[in-house]
């Protein structure tokens, strides 16, 4: 229970220093951010050591402290458009996003000789942090989609597309058949050539895998240095 008697609040008000005004007052806005209290009340003022921790910690609060995780990263999320040109504009217009890549074409040759050669129109959209939305054209329109029946996959970016494709099938993905016209790969890690346009360099090399996790969602797993 609180002592409100004369004695006690005279006591309280001896031990609460100038020095702990100017303190407080110092660091009132980050307070409630810090994990160290300067100083309660009815308490000795706080040491050099508590206001040193307390800025440290204040200062990082302010920075937008951000877990990071072991492992591969967001690299985009892939739509399928009706209207590509339209998407283009809707996430430029909407969100500000830029045209980062566009490619019509990716091309491999897989374990059994066949060349493995996918067309189509793709553009990612830069969504800032290193996050893009590829735009695959295709799809049906708006009003004839049920549900979910709109983000195609999730791609992840990989320094080592066959240790995270193992990783992934060791901890319950399942392969996933890749089917293009009359041609299929199995979703193994392969190095693909794709061309469209980034900053004059019409082509790019990437190591691409595919798999399905447990709940049946398309994985991509992507490496490579220009994207």
């Amino acid at each position: 229970m609180k002592n409100t008697s004369p004695s006690s609040a005279k006591t309280h008000n001896q031990t609460f220093s100038r020095r702990n005004l100017l303190i407080g007052s110092s660091f009132l806005t980050g307070l409630f951010a810090s994990s160290t209290t300067l100083f309660t009340f009815g308490s000795k003022p706080a040491s050099s050591k508590e206001l040193d921790e307390s800025r440290q910690d204040l200062a990082g609060w302010k920075k937008k402290k951000i877990h990071r995780i072991e492992g591969p990263g967001l690299h985009h999320f892939a739509l399928l458009a009706y209207d590509i040109d339209a998407s283009i504009r809707f996430y430029e217009q909407g969100f500000g996003a830029r045209k980062r890549y566009d490619w019509n074409s990716a091309k491999t040759i897989l374990p059994t000789g066949e060349v493995f050669n996918v067309i189509g129109r793709l553009q990612l959209m830069d969504m800032g942090d290193g996050n893009y939305v590829e735009l695959i054209s295709g799809g049906k329109p708006a009003s004839e989609r049920v549900g979910y029946d709109v983000w195609n996959h999730i791609a992840l970016r990989c320094d080592n597309t066959d240790r995270y494709y193992e990783r992934a099938i060791n901890a319950g993905a399942k392969p996933y058949n890749f089917v293009y016209k009359d041609q299929v790969w199995d979703g193994r890690p392969a190095d693909f050539e794709v061309t469209g346009s980034l900053y004059g360099q019409p082509t790019i090399n990437v190591r691409l895998a595919y798999c399905r996790g447990i709940d049946g969602e398309l994985i991509e797993l992507i490496q490579g240095n220009l994207l």
